[in-house]
């Protein structure tokens, strides 16, 4: 049993502090309530057939309506490029307002006198080609932006766009672009930068302590409301130490992470190790009433450990505040198609980030979110490759500062996102694509209106659940689901050819598991096939299918809410009760019916992959509202697990 060792009084001195935070961070504790979005691309002449083959083709990569802002854009290209000149079309415009290749504006967003973004640039390496433009681009009514092809053909390009809706905060400012032959500048109209006030804060040392094997020190408390500005923590970092917080005597901690994640190698504006003995975190921690910070020594050594606390005193804890939550998670042995879960999560706040350890060559992985999917309204980002989530390209170290540093991928790297935060009212799902037999790392950083821990952990009954699921195949001619087995010949144990771009084996029945209402299959060719890492995930242009027996007490319609953004369709005992035959403009959510039958139903999912606005991803979200208004999955209904017949090429 661990032995919890309290201290009883502060032994602080308090004194003026010579330190600032960087200004990205000083109201990231404030709650954001937009609609988070995000788009993402991987393109060539060669892997997009009918697209890229001619300079002057058109594509549009963002079309949406609302009231917003884009907020940041990541784009990379073989060294021959850039391809396009992106053009921007702001509110309607016929004419673009803005427009150039994006290197052009990357170095017009370097030279900016004012922006609403308080860090509108990072560091650039052009060896690397690593292009990130962070101005903000207002619009009221919509905003599309289109990429020109200046080649003849295009040989890679990656691109991730991240924006946001239902947010008028730069309502009446518009970012505008002149061209002096050739030489792009921005400015912004109808905006003006409001002057920021100097934080006060005190300095509050606390004592040196000894902490034993097995043994849980509170190293300091304070008295609020407060916010602490910075947590300077002295101590050896990679000796098996665990930081735990507790805000305003809830019962759980919101802080639980191993200093050697939590803190990292990491030196910028969120985290600072300044040497193996000592490192800081600038995330702002506000609280009402107490906030007290713990360390674990879960090693076989005596430690010692000292706490220095930045405090800025405040009259009263802010309306629209939020509690610093960081939670360290560490998979076991991937099996390259199950995801590593960073972080499920439900109430209210917004996710800032996370940082990454052991991920590997992760080309064929990278993020996905869904948030809010228990609602009517879900929204689902999907990034493109891991290393690319980080800022970076071409496996690209270094700072990107304030909002990302990469390492190395064993050694850490991490990715807070400071411009766009993904904000949730009911809940937030992250999880990473990672290869086999890795056991990778992760600390996902959020706020909540809650000091409490109401993450829901890996594996939960409550979220968890098994689906019956076959593919890829190839999409033939005579239809989008031509090419897929019936599910009586797969009940019957027959195997069939299951090919991804590249790959190929045989098969029945595969399976795989949900995590909460969404079943991602981009990854199920990873059953039975080694992994290339260049490999092209679930295929664009190919055919999946997923079924899920469950038995149900009573007889009567069930609404239904799927979410997808490829071609789907869904049957109910034979029945079908949901299609749509064409690509979706990103995540899109319908609702429909279930004439659920008292006893045994079994639903049937086929799905085609192609190319949209969230590059491979393929899968869907599906809940239900019973009779008394409640969410519910098909296993919450009495569902019994449906037997999986066919051939498993990996164990479970």
């Amino acid at each position: 049993m661990r032995k919890i060792i309290l201290i009883s009084a502060l032994a602080a001195s308090a004194a003026a502090a010579d330190w600032t935070p960087h200004p990205a961070v000083q109201d990231i504790h404030v709650l954001r309530a937009y609609r988070a979005g995000k788009n993402s691309f991987v393109e060539s002449t060669d892997r997009h057939a009918g697209f890229w083959n001619r300079k002057g083709f058109r594509a549009t990569l963002l079309d949406v309506k609302g009231t917003g802002s884009l907020r940041h854009i990541w784009s990379t290209w073989r060294k021959e490029g850039p391809y396009f000149e992106w053009q921007f079309f702001v509110d309607g415009e016929s004419e673009p307002s803005i427009r150039g290749s994006l290197d052009q504006l990357v170095a017009a967003a370097e030279q900016i006198a004012a922006s609403p973004n308080p860090a509108s640039s990072v560091p650039l390496a052009p060896d690397k080609r690593d292009y990130n433009f962070y101005l903000p681009v207002p619009f009221e009514k919509s905003l599309r932006i289109d990429v020109v092809q200046q080649t003849d053909t295009v040989g890679l390009f990656f691109a991730q766009l991240d924006y946001r809706t239902e947010d008028d905060s730069l309502r009446g400012a518009r970012l505008r672009a002149r061209n002096d032959g050739g030489r792009i500048s921005l400015s912004y109209e109808g905006w003006q930068p409001q002057p920021r006030v100097p934080i006060r804060f005190e300095e509050v040392r606390f004592p040196r302590r000894q902490i034993q094997p097995g043994e849980q020190v509170v190293l300091g408390v304070v008295e609020g409301p407060a916010i602490i500005r910075r947590l300077d923590l002295q101590a050896p970092l990679f000796a098996p130490l665990r930081l735990r917080v507790r805000y305003d005597g809830a019962r759980g901690f919101a802080v639980d992470a191993p200093t050697s994640r939590y803190f990292g190698e990491f030196q910028g504006a969120s985290f600072e190790r300044f040497d193996d003995e000592r490192a800081a975190s600038y995330l702002p921690m506000p609280f009402r009433q107490r906030c007290e910070v713990f360390l674990d020594n879960e090693g076989g050594q005596p430690v010692e450990a000292a706490l220095a606390l930045s405090v800025e005193r405040v009259a009263r804890f802010g309306p629209e505040w939020g509690y610093l939550h960081a939670l360290h998670h560490q998979s076991p042995l991937t099996t390259g198609h199950h995801l590593h879960q960073v972080l499920y999560v439900r109430g209210r706040g917004h996710w800032l980030g996370m940082s990454l350890f052991n991920t590997g060559h992760d080309h064929g992985g990278g993020d996905f979110a869904v948030i809010d999917g228990e609602s009517e309204k879900p929204a689902f980002l999907h990034g493109v490759n891991g290393e690319d989530y980080f800022t970076f390209a071409w496996f690209g170290r270094g700072q990107h500062q304030p909002y990302a540093q990469a390492i190395a991928n064993d050694r850490g790297r991490y990715r807070h996102h400071f411009e766009n935060p993904y904000p949730f009212r009911h809940s937030i799902q992250i999880e990473w694509g990672a290869f086999p037999k890795l056991r990778p790392e992760s600390v996902a950083v959020w706020y909540q209106a809650s000091p409490e821990d109401t993450t829901v952990r890996l594996g939960a009954p409550s979220i968890r659940e098994t689906w019956d699921a076959f593919g890829p195949v190839p999409i033939r001619g005579s239809g989008l689901f031509a090419g897929l087995p019936s599910v009586a010949d797969l009940d019957a144990g027959k195997r069939f050819l299951i090919q991804n771009e590249g790959e190929s084996f045989e098969s029945g029945w595969l399976w795989e598991e949900t995590e909460g209402p969404s079943l991602n299959l981009t990854y199920l060719a990873r059953h039975g096939v080694p992994v290339n890492p260049e490999n092209r995930l679930g295929g664009n242009g190919h055919a999946f299918l997923a079924r899920k027996r469950f038995l149900s007490k009573t007889a009567g319609p069930l609404e239904a809410w799927l979410s997808h953004d490829d071609p789907i369709e869904v049957t109910l005992n034979g029945k079908v009760v949901y299609l749509r035959g064409e690509p979706c403009n990103g995540f899109e959510t319908a609702m429909f019916t279930l004439p659920v039958r008292a006893g045994e139903n079994e639903i049937v999912v086929r799905l085609a992959n192609y190319f949209n606005v969230s590059f491979n991803w393929t899968g869907f979200s599906l809940w239900m509202r019973n009779g008394e208004g409640i969410a519910v999955r098909l296993s919450d209904l009495i569902c019994q697990p449906s037997p999986v017949t066919g051939v498993i090429p990996v164990a479970r």
